[in-house]
């Protein structure tokens, strides 16, 4: 089966028991897995930067790129089965559409529904992940530092939390003030010992007022979809759709991951059940098997990114002596890329050529020794002229 025919799914990597770190690129792969198993390939990045909306997950299938998650869900369900190359073993599948079923009120809710869930459940999510200090500090920033090298894994997640704090502060669930930004940044020298000091109990007051308020707004939450699910196994029928797959993304990554703060994971473990008997319900419905769900998808090479990349090294891996072949794409894309080369140098060959000629570049240290030299031949002629009146006046004498 060659993996080019195939639509690739690119996500943030696995974590947590979970086939993905991020609750979009989770959900866009129970959804594949749902609507296409066996028809499609999975590739990690860590550079949100390659995809055309900025963010992860895309798919990228033949010459099409489609991003986001909503996006890749209606293209996904516009496909045909049969067009689709699969595994020997691959079950069968009558549409790629989880919401074949729903009529058109039904989708229109739906749609509304997903939107709620991105919105409200997502900045639960990221409220966990990133405004908690207890949380960042020991599942969410040792998470990413190790899916990025030296020095990318010292600054990139310090960036991505950065990122949600405008959404979460427009929310009102940034609730990480300066103070304790800074005393968290702090390091301690070697050998010093941690200063013990009271707690403020104003301090103590407005941390459990803003416990509180987080916790209203998820119960919130959670009271809704509660009551839309009621005893059912789904939202719609007895199969999962969309909606099935868009909560459940956000309740495993809200339950699954080891977090300090239990802030949110023992509310939903305690008093709304329900809703995580769901999620573990649509993650075994897209993984039955015993098996972790990475060695049931089709995973390609995770991508990386290093200078080396930017040149055109051949394929020959040392030691194999076989060379692999290349395709018309790749060795299209050669010759882009040695043309970039070489107008980039042709370029900057001609920049400095223009220069020089027109007089605007010269040589700096050239003229730092001219000037030090006229200032020397000046400083020997103000001498010799001091120096007469005195040797006239000896030879007077």
């Amino acid at each position: 089966m060659s993996s080019v025919s195939l639509p690739t799914l690119h996500v943030w990597p696995a974590k947590w028991d979970l086939p993905s770190i991020e609750p979009s690129s989770l959900a866009a792969i129970l959804y594949l897995q749902l609507a296409i198993p066996g028809r499609f390939a999975v590739q990690e990045c860590t550079n949100p930067d390659i995809s055309p909306s900025g963010q992860l997950p895309y798919l990228s299938h033949g010459l099409h790129v489609v991003a986001p998650a909503s996006s890749i869900f209606k293209y996904v369900a516009a496909l045909s089965p049969a067009s689709l190359h699969a595994h020997d073993d691959a079950p069968q599948i009558f549409s790629a559409d989880l919401d074949a079923l729903l009529s058109s009120i039904e989708r229109s809710k739906r749609t509304a529904w997903c939107a709620h869930i991105e919105t409200t459940l997502g900045d639960l999510v990221a409220h966990v992940f990133y405004s908690l200090p207890a949380n960042y500090a020991a599942v969410t920033y040792p998470a990413f530092a190790l899916l990025y090298p030296i020095p990318q894994r010292y600054y990139v997640p310090n960036r991505i939390r950065q990122s949600y704090q405008a959404r979460l502060e427009a929310s009102g669930l940034w609730n990480l003030p300066g103070e304790e930004i800074e005393k968290e940044s702090e390091r301690k020298a070697f050998g010093e010992k941690e200063k013990t000091k009271e707690e403020d109990p104003k301090k103590v007051f407005k941390s459990a007022f803003e416990r509180e308020r987080v916790l209203e707004k998820a119960r919130a939450a959670f009271d809704l979809y509660t009551r839309l699910l009621g005893d059912n196994r789904f939202f719609y029928y007895d199969r999962p759709t969309t909606l099935d797959v868009q909560l459940a993304a956000h309740i495993l990554l809200l339950v699954n991951p080891p977090f300090p703060d239990t802030l949110l994971s023992s509310l939903i473990s305690s008093s709304y059940p329900t809703l995580l008997t769901h999620a573990r319900r649509v993650l075994s419905t897209a993984f039955p098997a015993s098996t972790p769900s990475s060695e049931q998808l089709h995973m390609l090479p995770p991508l990386t990114f290093s200078l080396r990349e930017l040149l055109p090294y051949p394929t020959v891996r040392w030691g194999s002596g076989e060379r692999k072949a290349k395709t018309d794409i790749d060795k299209r894309f050669d010759r882009m890329r040695w043309g970039w080369i070489g107008l980039t140098v042709l370029g900057a060959a001609t920049y400095l050529a223009v220069m020089m000629s027109k007089g605007r570049i010269t040589f700096q240290l050239d003229d730092e020794e001219e000037e030090e030299e006229e200032e020397e031949e000046d400083g020997g002629d103000i001498l010799e002229e001091d120096e007469l009146p005195k040797e006239e006046a000896s030879l007077n004498a």
